[in-house]
């Protein structure tokens, strides 16, 4: 069950007590490849990451796992790039990354996205990538 940012998992189905609550703060959801049970039965899994823990949850039904991907991204405010924009060949490289051509999904406008690793960057290198982004808000 998912109340707000918090999920409650229960051992039977209808129990009054939950077994565990877990806080979604800090959490990132990735999706998993299906898997094959013993019995032959597709799993439709998606993985949350914790900050200090992993967990996977299993559905046997593709349209409930999203139902819940989308119920959990909504909880703790997730949002993708890759949930806007659909990404085509490499168009350049710079200093700070590489920039990509794209279509936005819902206008179907074409665009350029220029995706940087923020993890490599110095301080000073930090303020010009900021520089760069005011400027291109004004355009």
């Amino acid at each position: 069950m998912l109340l707000g940012k918090e999920l409650y998992s229960y051992k039977n189905q209808g129990d009054a007590k939950h077994k565990e609550m877990k806080t979604l703060a800090g959490v990132y959801i990735k999706e998993e490849v299906e898997e094959v049970n013993e019995s032959g039965q597709t799993l439709h899994p998606f993985m949350l990451i914790f900050p200090n823990k992993r967990r996977i949850y299993y559905f046997k039904d593709k349209d409930e796992k999203n139902k819940w991907i989308t119920a959990i991204k909504q909880a703790i405010g997730y949002s993708n790039l890759n949930d806007f924009y659909e990404l085509g060949e490499t168009l350049g490289k710079g200093k700070y990354g590489i920039v990509k051509h794209g279509f936005h999904k819902r206008t179907k406008k074409e665009v350029a996205v220029k995706i940087v690793k923020k993890r490599d960057l110095n301080i000073k290198d930090l303020e010009l990538l900021k520089r760069e982004i005011e400027v291109l808000k004004v355009c």
